[in-house]
């Protein structure tokens, strides 16, 4: 028995029977997790177009680090779709190592990871950290507790760090429950129970005690989440923050991946705007800003030695918006390559630009603040890839002269 692609020796014209559908290479995941993934017919002519999209939907579940398909001869005429796997690793043993956060420097953290637990797609962590962050941290998620495509999250946090731009330190405690649904293969709504208790101490104290029933909006076309080549993602999160200080947050994402030239160029244009809206309750602990690695990149962070919050004070607000655009090109292809951890590298340039301010109304007198520059994406198992970025900071149409760089985990967008 031998492997035959469609695009040998029949043509793309060769459409033989499906009479039956194997996957190979699973070693920890359960077949089910699989299966339900897999849309293509049985005893139909083979959709190269269905088969994809199932490619697209295993690889998606985030457990492999390739996946492929392919049809297998049989003598009768009929051909067999066979997908093959390779699982990405799924545990990580308890590790103590350094870790790097761009607000808040560095920290020691020890974790203990099981990613795809009982082989059926679960995932349980618990950490903890000393440093820059003082955190103990455990989350649960399963995408299909309740059945099809509902999922369910659990996340228990207590931390303490000190604050970016403000001569405060903060202790935070959070119980979030997130509950979703996805309805047909786009669109998948969240709801998310939250207590969030929260303290601002300096020679006062400020406490801010508040349940958030968040609920999030999201339509996905995406074809592959990691690193997409093409669709759009549209995200809409209404946060009403319930309290004695309440005020509710209304965040915005629109996305489209339109790849350039050819499929053989592996060139992708990138493109997100961002929006930020609040009503109600504004105070300095709330602040926004901009000048890091997930909105206008190419600034150093604000820093309360500084004084950043009067000396730069056009970087400051409750409101904002920005637009990102990056062309990405895949150096390294993910599959059917021999540099291991490298598999999927790729380069992006970038621009972004926006503006921020206390109430939305005054945002149209405040001027572009932006940014420039190149980077790089690592693909990092578990952790999809780790960015960094070099980029010049731009406002009043002059760049600034030092580059700044930013790492970060994932794609901005």
């Amino acid at each position: 028995m031998f492997t035959l692609f469609l695009s040998n020796v029949f043509g793309f014209d060769y459409k033989p029977n499906i009479s039956d559908i194997k996957i190979i290479g699973l070693s920890k995941t359960k077949p089910y997790i699989i299966k339900r993934e897999i849309h293509h017919p049985i005893n139909f002519a083979i959709d190269s177009s269905v088969a994809d999209l199932d490619r697209n939907r295993i690889f998606n579940l985030g457990l492999f680090d390739e996946v492929n398909w392919s049809l297998v001869p049989l003598e009768n005429g009929d051909v067999i779709l066979q997908f093959s796997l390779i699982e990405s690793l799924h545990r990580i043993p308890p590790v103590i190592l350094p870790v790097y956060d761009e607000e808040k420097g560095w920290s020691l953290r020890g974790a203990f990871l099981i990613n795809n637990f009982q082989g059926k797609n679960r995932n349980i962590e618990l950490n903890g950290s000393i440093g820059g962050q003082k955190k103990i941290q455990f989350m649960y998620y399963d995408p299909w507790i309740f059945g099809n495509h509902v999922s369910l999250f659990m996340y228990i946090e207590k931390s303490s760090y000190d604050h970016l731009f403000l001569d405060r330190s903060v202790q935070t405690n959070t119980i979030r429950v997130d509950l979703g649904k996805w309805h047909g293969e786009k669109i998948k709504l969240r709801f998310s129970p939250i207590t969030s208790n929260r303290s601002f101490t300096n020679k006062d104290t400020l406490r801010y005690n508040y349940f958030i029933p968040e609920m999030k909006l999201e339509y996905d076309s995406r074809d592959i989440y990691w690193n997409p080549k093409k669709g759009i993602r549209l995200i809409n999160k209404f946060v009403p923050m319930i309290g004695q200080n309440k005020f509710i947050i209304w965040d915005q994402s629109y996305s489209i991946y339109l790849p350039l030239f050819d499929s053989t160029h592996d060139i992708t244009l990138a493109i997100n705007t961002t929006l930020k809206k609040k009503w109600g309750y504004k105070a300095d602990v709330w602040l926004s800003y901009f000048g890091n690695s997930y909105n206008i990149r190419g600034w150093d962070l604000p820093d309360v030695k500084k004084k950043s919050l009067i000396s730069e004070s056009y970087r400051f607000g409750h409101e904002y918006i920005f637009t990102t655009i990056e062309i990405r090109k895949l150096i390294v292809p993910k599959h059917h390559s021999r540099l291991g951890l490298l598999n999927g590298l790729s380069i992006v340039g970038f621009f972004d630009g926006g503006f921020i301010t206390n109430d939305w109304p005054k945002i149209k007198d405040e001027k572009l603040m932006g940014g420039a520059g190149v980077g790089i994406r690592i693909p990092i198992p578990m952790l999809e890839s780790i960015r960094i970025d070099l980029g010049w900071g731009l406002r009043e149409r002059k760049f600034k002269r030092k580059p700044v760089i930013h790492i970060a985990i994932q794609q901005k967008f």
